[in-house]
């Protein structure tokens, strides 16, 4: 009898092909020493990580998921930091629409419903644009905003293979009354 595998996972907004084009424009603007620049294909803001997760849980989640209605909403990335440990330059928002702040909640619930152990760390959006940057940047720059509309959210499997990690979206779920784009 075999074991069902488990699955590193997590909850993330994916980006549009607009948004993911703005995210690869403000990338290619870096200097080539800002660091290793995260694949087009990976881009996303994770909204709540669930780690490795068995099959039981996973269905758990996405059945809490399934009855969840929420409202659409635009993010503003708006804003670049760096941070030193995990040595990334992000781009983030200086506002946090109340409506992303409600589906974290709801999501953070409904995992630790299904038996989650999560991160006890305050829900700060961000968008990774840069790993490994050794050299701290010594002015970031200022950034023209980038409008996410997101009508949806989606369920991701971290994957790591020979050539690097890639995320697969296994799920999607909308959000009502979603802002178009």
């Amino acid at each position: 009898m075999s074991t069902p595998e488990v699955q590193r996972l997590f909850l993330a907004l994916w980006p549009s092909a607009a948004v993911r084009s703005a995210l690869r424009e403000l990338q290619c603007a870096f200097p080539g020493s800002a660091g290793r620049a995260v694949d087009d294909g990976n881009l996303h803001i994770t909204l709540v990580f669930l780690g490795s997760t068995p099959p039981e849980r996973r269905h758990c989640i996405e059945a809490a998921l399934d009855g969840l209605e929420r409202p659409g909403f635009e993010l503003r990335l708006d804003r670049l930091g760096y941070w030193r440990r995990p040595q990334v330059v992000w781009a983030g928002s200086d506002a946090v629409p109340p409506p992303l702040t409600s589906l974290v909640e709801d999501m953070t619930k409904a995992a630790v419903q299904c038996g989650c152990m999560l991160d006890a760390r305050p829900f700060r959006p961000h968008l990774t644009l840069f790993r490994k940057v050794r050299k701290p940047p010594r002015d970031l720059p200022d950034i023209a905003p980038i409008l996410w509309p997101a009508n949806a959210f989606a369920l991701v499997e971290s994957v790591t293979a020979s050539s690097g990690v890639r995320y697969q979206v296994l799920n999607t779920w909308p959000l009502g009354g979603g802002v178009s784009g």
